[in-house]
């Protein structure tokens, strides 16, 4: 036992260099994990509780991976605003998991319980994010999973920095005009020159042309931010209130995601640059999400559910191989309504 706890250390750090040299086929791992949550489901029993458990897993697994990666190649030491954004992006991950489990458990008070746990909980934390670590505007997941195709592409910055230093060796720079300049006793030999003129590598002016500075939000942007922080919040009090199934936490909820959107868009009306590309992104997505409110409670049992389930029936009478996933898709649909598909969870 104590041989094992002591190689802990060790299999950690090969685990910690093979992620780093090998971000592509760690993702291959993760994607095939979270494959394996759709197979579970509906094939054991406890099949809800077990899939969300391997699909969080997953999840985890992405983010640890992601966090691996990110040290290894950027070597900065994490903030107390990194941190706060770790610890909800696995509140994010896992909040399902949690709330299936605590039903599982004790039943629908205890499930109850840890929504309000989890909610009160994210919105102390995000409020945190904008008023004190001025943060620009909230994204779900608070980490995004990282962009590995780039990796490689990162790592040429070192190939990139040796090529501007080969650069400054073989030429000089004129100051008025900017042109490279060869020196004469960096020249190719006669046979194997082209006669073009030298370009300095552009890689890293752009990139850098492109970022933006991101200022703290102010005025009507931190107060649509703000609305859409505490929505969940009003959301979950207007449902205790009034109850899950009525018209008025939807409309509250409809009303508080509008508004915000309104606020962001007065103030693009009046500047195109008043929103970052990465603001302006996360609206965009905001935007799509408020789809989700055609499959939500009550519209989803008064409108939409049935019409739903009868697409999905002619699609799969109609359409080859289509019953394989409209048939599994109509079954599992009201599951995945009651326990994804509503407010607090965006």
């Amino acid at each position: 036992m104590t041989s094992v706890l002591l190689s802990l250390p060790d299999l950690y750090n090969s685990y910690k260099n093979w992620v780093s040299k090998n971000p592509q086929n760690a993702s291959e791992y993760e994607t095939a994990s979270k494959w394996l949550s759709y197979f579970i489901a509906g094939r054991i029993n406890n099949s809800h509780v077990m899939s969300e458990l391997v699909y969080c897993v997953s999840n985890l697994l992405v983010l640890f991976n992601d966090q691996i990666i990110r040290e290894c190649h950027q070597h900065t030491k994490s903030s107390s605003s990194q941190k706060l954004k770790v610890w909800l992006t696995i509140i994010e991950y896992s909040e399902v998991f949690c709330e299936l489990s605590a039903q599982k458990l004790w039943g629908n008070r205890g499930r109850w319980l840890i929504i309000t746990a989890i909610q009160i909980f994210k919105c102390i934390a995000r409020l945190q994010l904008i008023y004190k670590h001025k943060e620009t505007i909230i994204v779900t997941p608070s980490i995004t999973p990282l962009e590995r195709d780039n990796i490689s592409q990162n790592n040429t910055k070192s190939l990139l920095d040796l090529e501007q230093n080969g650069l400054n060796s073989a030429s000089f720079t004129l100051k008025r005009s900017g042109r490279v300049v060869r020196k004469v006793e960096s020249s190719p030999p006669l046979p194997l020159r082209n006669w073009k003129p030298l370009e300095p590598p552009l890689l890293m002016s752009n990139t850098e042309n492109d970022q933006t500075v991101e200022k703290a939000l102010t005025g009507k942007q931190l107060l649509a931010e703000t609305l859409y922080v505490i929505k969940p919040i009003a959301h979950l009090c207007s449902v205790g209130c009034f109850g899950a199934n009525t018209w008025k936490p939807w409309i509250l909820s409809i009303a508080m995601d509008l508004t915000s959107l309104q606020l962001y868009k007065s103030i693009q009306k009046k500047s195109l640059d008043a929103l970052t590309r990465k603001q302006r992104l996360q609206l965009s997505r905001r935007m799509v999400v408020l789809v989700l409110y055609l499959i939500r409670s009550p519209v989803y049992e008064k409108y939409t559910g049935n019409k739903l389930h009868a697409l999905l029936l002619s699609l799969s009478k109609n359409l080859p191989l289509a019953r394989i996933i409209c048939q599994p898709l109509s079954q599992y649909l009201p599951f995945w309504q009651s326990n994804y598909f509503y407010m607090w969870s965006t």
